[in-house]
């Protein structure tokens, strides 16, 4: 297990060699939101080891991986997602193995071999070790024995030399989803591909799940089978703090949606959500690039737009105290604690509706998109939730406790709280105590 240390010093080895002293501060803050001072008489790797002082282990893990993504570098990014996966289900090498062996020795069909590894394996720079000497490139010998000379490495001898049988789940996840895209395979071959995976899969908790589809033809990716919600994030319309927007399809096949009315009541995240969740950092990166939003201190004018969102000191003492209580201790790696964001919708115009009622709870208080798929709702209870006029109405209880059922049979975890619990003395407590045990529950701290 790498320690704190060690990975704090590839971080900095990596932007020293990479960047001026006078570029590490905007590079580290636009990427992984990692403030670098600038301190006379330091070193830049120094600047960068400071600034990386006190910092968890995990917050490392994000960093390393926020700054391997950018920079492409390989090495970086797995040292990052390696550990961010510590303490969840692996895929072992035996299943790695078995799945090499569901694909013989074809791994991408109709696309070449070398193009689909590539992109997820630095096979450019890996050196092939012949007996006593060094020959070519990894890539040069994935030309001669897969491509020249079919058959000659089978799927899982390349899994071997490019070093699939040990990388992170992550990358181990996005090779197979690439081996599996229609590109490669389509038709009943990628349907057979895809229940003998799983099968084999199954074995360390994961499966392969729908995900979309292209060109018709379905997309697939590798999922946990512990309770979650299938499927992928697609509109994350979040912080209404105003009139209800309208809201039509500017592409009704691939589900893409516009704004027609009110949209500055709303805000809308529009960034593909990755396989860990959404974090606090990911969304200050997002608000950053929006090109109405000034970029000094992003992450308060975010807090402060999402604040004006907020409809009962109860929801407000919680998103407060959530970041006064975390934001330090879980850094880059904090989960974004996103506010009144809309589950169901119906136009914009209730009223307009004939012959059925609206949909119940179009809006849940929070919710935060943690890994493996799990989402966790989080509602404050006024009494406007349970009565009406001031009188205890069991109509509306049945109401919110059947959309209760709803969503857990749709695999989200919904937590309720009463506003009571939350102001006043011992608020921050109760708050506190819950947000440990979640954490705990996903994993997230130990």
């Amino acid at each position: 297990m790498t320690t704190q240390r060690e990975l704090a010093e590839e971080i900095a080895e990596v932007l020293r060699a990479n960047y001026t002293h006078q570029m590490i501060p905007v590079v580290a803050l636009e990427v992984a939101n990692l403030d670098v001072p600038a301190v006379e008489g330091l070193s830049k790797r120094d600047r960068v080891l400071s600034a990386l002082g006190g910092k968890t282990l995990r917050e490392l893990g994000e960093i390393a991986r926020a700054v391997g993504v950018y920079r492409n570098d390989f090495a970086l990014e797995e040292a990052g997602l390696l550990v961010l996966e510590e303490g969840n289900p692996p895929i072992t090498e035996i299943t790695r193995r078995d799945i090499g062996k569901c694909f013989g020795d074809d791994l991408a069909g109709e696309r070449s071999v070398l193009e689909l590894v590539r992109k997820l394996f630095a096979v450019d720079g890996i050196q092939w070790r012949g007996p006593g000497f060094v020959r070519e490139s990894l890539a040069a010998q994935i030309q001669q024995h897969m491509i020249r000379n079919p058959g000659d490495w089978s799927v899982e001898d390349l899994f071997g030399h490019i070093g699939a049988l040990a990388c992170s789940r992550d990358r181990f996840a996005r090779l197979i989803e690439a081996a599996l895209h229609p590109l490669c395979c389509r038709g009943q071959a990628q349907q057979d591909l895809v229940k003998q995976v799983s099968s084999v899969l199954a074995r360390d908790g994961y499966t392969l799940a729908a995900a979309g589809e292209e060109s018709g033809y379905p997309l697939f990716a590798v999922t946990s089978l512990a309770r979650g919600v299938a499927g992928t994030p697609k509109n994350l319309i979040f912080a209404s703090n105003g009139p209800k927007p309208e809201i039509g399809f500017s592409d009704a096949i691939n589900n893409d949606i516009v704004i027609l009315s009110n949209e500055s009541s709303c805000l809308v995240y529009d960034r593909p959500i990755r396989r860990d969740g959404l974090l606090w950092s990911e969304l200050v990166e997002w608000w950053r690039g929006r090109a109405t939003t000034p970029t000094h201190e992003p992450a308060r004018a975010l807090g402060q737009r999402l604040h004006a969102s907020l409809a009962s000191d109860a929801e407000r003492n919680l998103f407060e105290s959530y970041f006064k209580l975390y934001r330090r201790r879980l850094g880059v790696a904090l989960p974004a604690l996103v506010p009144q964001v809309y589950l169901h919708y119906d136009p914009a115009i209730v009223k307009s509706l004939r012959r059925r009622a609206a949909l119940p709870r179009q809006r849940m208080d929070f919710l935060l998109l943690l890994p493996n798929h799990q989402r966790v709702v989080i509602e404050v209870d006024g009494a406007h939730h349970f009565s009406r006029d001031g009188v205890a109405s069991l109509s509306l209880y049945a109401q919110m406790v059947a959309a209760d059922r709803e969503l857990r049979l749709a695999g989200y975890e919904i937590y309720r709280f009463g506003a009571n619990e939350l102001v006043g003395q011992g608020g921050t407590k109760v708050i506190e105590h819950f947000f440990d045990g979640l954490w705990v529950l996903h994993k997230l701290i130990k």
